[in-house]
């Protein structure tokens, strides 16, 4: 995830899959333009299809936009096959949480960021990312933007958050 635009009026956050599902897309186009072009073998249209497939199951965005005059966070995702949004306004917001993936054994910590509400968690998006240090400092921007003029959450400290998530390597490490 990372900052598109940082505004007086609004803050926009964007994540998306990144470049694998263009690859496999792209992957899928050219076995098609060979299969057609030299008249090979036309069986090879199931891997074009294989491709194809494997992209759209691959595509995934977010969009989380804070309108600093409204006062509310719209959040918009496309998943594989749906788009969704929702509305959510700054004072229905309790905190603007890290969540460390689990069971997690790998050697890398995977989060994601989530906001805190009265009805539960929503998180912001869809999978985890090795990125633990760059969701803390989005987290602090969000704050600084949801929080103005009403109690402020304690800043996250990055050892204590993975000692919690069960991490005490990953903590020790961090510390």
């Amino acid at each position: 995830m990372h900052i598109v635009e940082n505004t007086a009026s609004c803050l926009k956050l964007r994540e998306s899959t990144g470049y694998l599902p263009a690859i496999l897309a792209s992957a899928a186009a050219i076995v098609v333009v060979v299969v057609v072009f030299r008249h090979d073998n036309p069986k090879q249209l199931i891997n074009a299809f294989l491709f194809a497939i494997a992209a759209v199951f691959f595509r995934r965005e977010s969009r989380i936009t804070l309108d600093k005059l409204a006062r509310r966070c719209g959040l918009w995702r496309r998943d594989m096959w749906r788009t969704s949004y929702r509305a959510i306004a700054f004072d229905d917001i309790d905190n603007v949480q890290v969540e460390i993936c689990r069971p997690n054994t790998s050697v890398q910590t995977f989060t994601r960021l989530s906001l805190q509400t009265s009805t539960g968690a929503v998180p912001l998006t869809a999978g985890y990312r090795a990125d633990l240090d760059r969701h803390i400092a989005l987290r602090e921007t969000m704050v600084d933007v949801i929080f103005v003029g009403r109690t402020r959450p304690a800043a996250l400290d990055p050892v204590k958050l993975l000692l919690d998530a069960g991490r005490p390597f990953a903590a020790e490490r961090q510390a």
